[in-house]
């Protein structure tokens, strides 16, 4: 009894280090355990994420073999017919021929803005819109290139027109007559190079675009009755020459339009009021327009 008294603490010390090293082990296994939760939680996404993969690829293949089944292979979706809305002088065969697409194709396949840009490289059309008219139609609204003139070049010195004749759209678009076609009765623009006439392509020169809006804007001018517009001769840079249904000569500047007319029409009317008859007014001075009547050759009046 008295050693166990003057030794209390040596049985102590043996059962705090049997503690530790209960606890060191302890700690070692939960730390192994956790290391193989860990793992086997990442084994289990990786199996998840593998399966969703393989279930997405599966549902991917069988979609695009329903799809196929249903629409793309389906009969009811055969092309059958064209339509060609309005109707129009460039003709169904020529807008289908460009189109490139063939009787027999799946509607619902084509590409119906690889089939508008075909289409608009006609030179004759404007603009197009395509549309899918299910099951078996395919409409093309074609809006067809308006020729407002005629272009009669020029020819460069010692070269030979190929095409003496020209159509030219409010645009400036040109366009080239068909074959054996029967030129259209309109207003022509003389004196143009060969040079700045390509076929479908848009005339950039500044004085045709201005004869081109001296054709539009004559039309609603309070002298149009006075004007003689079929014929429109270009004389130089900036000028050009148009005639009266009396044979008189009236030369125009290419730029401000609208003052010209409203001179043109004070001449108009003061050689009415004097029972004159116009033989040459020229518009291109900014002041004191010079102006001849008939039967009075040695008389020049600027108004």
């Amino acid at each position: 009894m008295k050693l166990n008294r003057m030794f209390p603490f040596g049985g102590g010390k043996q059962r705090l280090r049997s503690r530790r090293a209960r606890h060191v082990l302890a700690a070692r296994m939960s730390g192994k355990e956790g290391a193989r939760a860990l793992s086997r939680r990442i084994g289990w996404v990786l199996l998840l994420a593998g399966s969703l993969a393989t279930a997405a690829l599966v549902t991917s293949i069988g979609m695009d073999a329903i799809l196929g089944a249903l629409l793309y292979r389906n009969a009811d979706f055969t092309l059958r017919r064209f339509v060609i809305e309005p109707p129009n002088k460039i003709g169904k065969g020529e807008l289908v021929a460009a189109s490139g697409v063939k009787i027999g194709q799946n509607v619902l396949q084509l590409s119906l803005d690889e089939i508008k840009a075909s289409i608009e490289k006609i030179p004759h059309v404007a603009s197009v819109r395509v549309e899918r008219h299910l099951p078996d139609t395919l409409y093309f609204f074609v809006e067809e290139r308006r020729p407002v003139a005629l272009l009669a070049p020029v020819p460069s010195a010692g070269m030979q027109l190929a095409q003496p004749m020209y159509y030219i759209d409010s645009r400036g678009f040109v366009l080239k007559p068909k074959p054996g076609e029967k030129l259209m009765s309109l207003p022509v623009i003389c004196g143009i190079s060969s040079d700045e006439v390509v076929e479908g392509e848009v005339i950039n020169h500044p004085d045709v675009k201005a004869t081109l809006l001296f054709l539009r804007e004559a039309t609603m001018a309070s002298v149009r009755d006075d004007l003689d517009c079929s014929k429109i001769v270009m004389e130089g840079p900036g000028r050009f020459q148009v005639s009266t249904p009396k044979g008189g000569k009236i030369r125009f500047r290419t730029t401000y339009l609208t003052e010209q007319f409203e001179r043109l029409n004070v001449i108009f009317e003061y050689a009415e009021n004097k029972g004159r008859v116009v033989q040459t007014v020229d518009l291109t001075p900014d002041r004191n327009v010079p102006v001849t009547f008939l039967n009075e050759p040695q008389r020049r009046t600027t108004l």
